[in-house]
């Protein structure tokens, strides 16, 4: 490389890097003749329109939960020198040491952006010619030379200018011919009508920045429009082939490398010298990673990344970038592989991946706190906390849960009802569907649980799922499906038990219809029985029966023991102050009829009957054992994540989406949104009918292949449609909009609207046209959408006189001497009214 790095670490960090990276937004850096320029918001480069000559350095800053994430991306442009390259480089690690070391720091080339990087131009990547050493040329709106523009990508798009040549072009993307007065949107068959919206907003800037609004946009839609005007601008004949969309190459392809071919490299100087040796044992683990350490994970032409631990030296850190950039040239990997810098602590999604079980240490749901039980600490109880816990987690559910349930179980395959007296009991050995009802800005909504017992049959558990589909589609689609695995229950679905007095899981069930007849049904009809009480608030505390025996009971939990006799609970001497005042009310609920007499009993003070209950002798047998410690584990957070579903390719794959908000939801496509305890399908109104029906089983394939090693059985997945979103989903979007699609227009709309537009508004027409004089078709005041200019109750005034005569079957002058209740009747007749 041609420039040198200095030695060391600097202690005095460039100037344009001081108070960076102290609120959300980019902070863009580029090189010039060696130096760091930092470049004003209203630069270019904000817009996301980079010199193919230069080198950038960006800082993104976002605000996660109250907590600031900085990622540090540097980009070298094709035409880039060797020099401006080591400087963008050397610099990026000055800007993170500025930073404490905390940012996650990226290596970007053109062409080959990650999907990441993209996603921080919502608007997309522009290349542009030329750079600070060749001189930039002045952008003059009334001069021009005919270029040809390729756009391309299905959701980060890149703009590149290319030869002006048909053979540059392809029938699967969208190409743009500025010929300075015209500017032309070329869209191959190939390219989707998502491709063609985000190529207008490109066509759209061109012609507003570059040339001041004068200039008149013509979309082609290839073997739809005539496009003849366009060959005669481009300066040569219609050619008799474009190139196939396969040969214009597959938007998402990315190169990924097989888990066997990862390698994970120690970097460390603990001996001596420095030395980089391979951790031989596979699969890596989480506890492989040294804090004291460097680490180089080599995942191929898919990426390097370059782990730092707290405690590793500044010789370690420096030494171990370095080396992960030399691995692009001592292994032949391509110039574009991109490399990225990890802390210990800040570890990106694609870098935890590769570790099978990460755990987050100390990680907690926003707003929540973790407590982990010392050896029996008391605590003193306040009624308040019934009121105030959970707060902050119900605001995010669809609503408090006292809408209208309706609940089946499934027997012989069918839904059979269940009595209202019975909402909130369940059987292990059932499968049940529900539907609830409730209003949201005074319209029903609906959400469709299944819930499965974990003793429930196979067959039961498909009936369910079946079941809810067809309910599903007796509803027109809209309401939400969600599946509950016992013991897994989301916080809505105890919050619509609440109304019934909480849930109560029994054992036995409905024997299955594919059984044999002898199979009778099972049930615990003996008189006794045993409840383990779970929960952490008033709304989802919940009764689960276990088994009528000693070992059953740990010190940490409220236990319920029913006898014939007696109605007891146990308190652990673990158990909480609020634990204690839960299992109070839910012991009514489990014993309706003597539950209200309950005697409550402390571990280690238990009378003789207890024992008893439970089977045991303690005269005889001694005090039994069991668990004297609950392990409470603390529910990790982990950053919710999106990704485009799709099976295009013959195969389901998955595509992330980075930085995401609600306009990356898209129609035409199904999305996935993994917030890991729970994963929703999105289903765009314009999915196709094979990814629809294949939704519900790729989120399960993605769930079963994850290896962090969560399981189906303990993932809540739901299958949710566009425009009835529930509360637990939007609240990962900012600023969500419920109007977004209602008044967004479809690319053919965009394309009628543009149909329209002309270089300049003369305002004489501007005035004809709220005037009513502007004239417009029959078939487009009928069946709409007419233009913001058109007065709704009157459409029948903006018909040509010919027309209006053919329509109406009478002149305008006869109509207007009409009675205006007559007037109304004959709009009505012809459907203006």
């Amino acid at each position: 490389m041609g420039y040198e790095a200095p030695k060391g670490v600097p202690t005095v960090f460039d100037p344009s890097f001081t108070g960076v990276g102290q609120k959300p937004g980019l902070e863009i850096w580029r090189v010039e003749k060696l130096a760091v320029v930092k470049k004003n918001p209203d630069d270019k480069a904000h817009k996301g329109e980079l010199h193919e000559g230069d080198a950038y350095i960006i800082l993104q800053t976002k605000e996660v939960h109250g907590a600031l994430q900085r990622n540090i991306f540097f980009w070298l442009g094709k035409d880039s020198s060797q020099d401006e390259q080591g400087v963008a480089a050397y610099k990026t690690v000055e800007l993170d040491q500025s930073l404490g070391d905390e940012p996650v720091q990226h290596r970007e080339v053109q062409n080959h952006e990650s999907d990441e990087f993209l996603g921080l131009f919502k608007n997309g990547l522009r290349y542009l010619e030329g750079g600070v050493a060749t001189g930039f040329r002045h952008v003059d709106r009334d001069a021009y030379e005919t270029r040809l523009l390729h756009i391309k990508g299905r959701r980060n798009i890149r703009v590149s200018q290319v030869k002006l040549d048909p053979s540059s072009m392809n029938e699967g993307d969208v190409f743009v011919l500025d010929a300075g007065k015209d500017i032309f949107q070329w869209n191959g068959k190939g390219a989707s009508r998502v491709e063609k919206s985000k190529a207008l907003e490109v066509t759209k800037r061109i012609r507003d920045e570059e040339r001041g609004g004068k200039a008149k946009i013509h979309l082609i839609d290839q073997g739809k429009d005539d496009d003849s005007l366009f060959w005669e601008k481009f300066g040569v004949s219609k050619p008799t082939r474009i190139k196939s969309a396969e040969e214009g190459g597959d938007d998402a392809k990315h190169s990924r490398a097989a888990a066997a071919n990862v390698t994970l490299y120690r970097v460390s100087d603990a001996s001596g010298s420095m030395q980089v040796t391979p951790v031989e044992e596979k699969p890596y683990k989480q506890e492989m990673l040294d804090t004291n350490d460097a680490f180089i994970l080599d995942c191929g032409p898919a990426g390097i990344f370059v782990w730092v631990g707290k405690g590793a030296t500044k010789e370690e850190r420096a030494f171990s970038m370095r080396t992960g950039m030399d691995f692009l040239k001592t292994k032949g990997y391509p110039h574009h592989t991109p490399v990225t810098r990890v802390v210990e602590g800040g570890e990106t999604p694609l870098f935890k991946q590769n570790f099978p079980g990460w755990k987050e240490p100390n990680a907690l749901l926003p707003g929540q706190t973790g407590i982990r039980k010392k050896k029996f600490i008391k605590k003193q109880f306040s009624a308040a906390t019934l009121h105030s816990a959970g707060e902050r987690q119900k605001a995010t559910l669809p609503d408090d849960g006292t809408g209208k349930l309706e609940v089946w179980r499934i027997e012989n395959f069918e839904m059979a009802p269940v009595p209202k007296e019975q909402y909130g009991h369940f059987y292990s050995g059932d499968s049940y569907v529900m539907l609830y009802t409730y209003l949201r800005n005074s319209k029903e909504e609906y959400i469709i649980y299944f819930w499965q017992g974990n003793k429930s049959s196979q067959d039961e558990r498909g009936a369910s799922a079946k079941h809810a589909v067809d309910l599903d589609d007796k509803y027109g689609g809209a309401p939400v499906q969600v599946r509950v695995v016992q013991n897994k229950e989301p916080p809505h679905f105890y919050l619509v038990m609440k109304q019934f007095g909480g849930m109560v899981v029994h054992e036995g069930g409905h024997a299955s219809g594919w059984k044999n007849v002898d199979d009778k049904d099972s049930y615990d009809t003996d008189g006794t029985r045993l409840f383990q009480v779970r929960g952490t608030n008033e709304w989802n505390t919940r009764a689960i029966q276990v088994d009528e025996e000693p070992k059953s009971l740990n010190s940490g939990d409220v236990f319920i023991l029913e006898t014939p006799q007696n109605v007891f609970l146990w308190f652990g001497k673990g158990c909480t102050g609020d634990e204690r005042e839960y299992a109070k009310q839910i012991v009514k609920r489990v014993c309706p009829k003597r539950g209200a007499s309950f005697e409550a009993i402390t571990e280690g003070q238990e009378p003789k009957e207890f024992w008893q209950g439970l089977g045991w002798d303690i005269d005889t047998q001694g005090r039994p054992t069991y668990a004297e410690f609950k392990e409470q584990a603390i529910q990790e957070y982990h950053e919710p994540r999106l990704f485009q579903c799709s099976n295009a390719r013959g195969y389901f794959y998955v595509e992330e989406i980075f930085d995401f908000d609600q306009n990356d939801l898209i129609e035409d496509d199904v999305m996935l949104l993994d917030t890991y305890f729970e994963v929703f399908v999105w289903i765009g109104q314009n999915a196709n009918p094979e990814e629809k029906k294949g939704a519900l089983q790729a989120a399960v394939d993605y769930v079963k292949t994850d290896p962090s090693g969560r399981t189906v059985d303990d993932t809540c997945i739901m299958q949710i449609k566009q425009g009835f979103e529930p509360t637990n989903f939007r609240c990962h979007f900012h600023a969500w909009d419920d109007d977004m699609w209602s008044k967004g227009m479809s690319y053919e709309e965009l394309k009628a609207k543009l149909g329209s537009e002309v270089e300049g508004v003369d305002a004489m027409a501007a005035l004809d046209e709220w005037s009513g004089n502007k004239k417009y078709p029959y078939e487009l005041l009928r069946d709409g959408p007419v233009p913001e200019t058109v007065d709704v109750t009157a459409k029948e005034q903006y018909l040509e006189d010919e027309e209006f005569e053919k329509i109406f079957k009478m002149t305008r002058a006869e109509f207007n001497a009409l009675p205006k209740w007559k007037q109304n009747g004959k709009k009505k007749e012809v459907k203006l009214f």
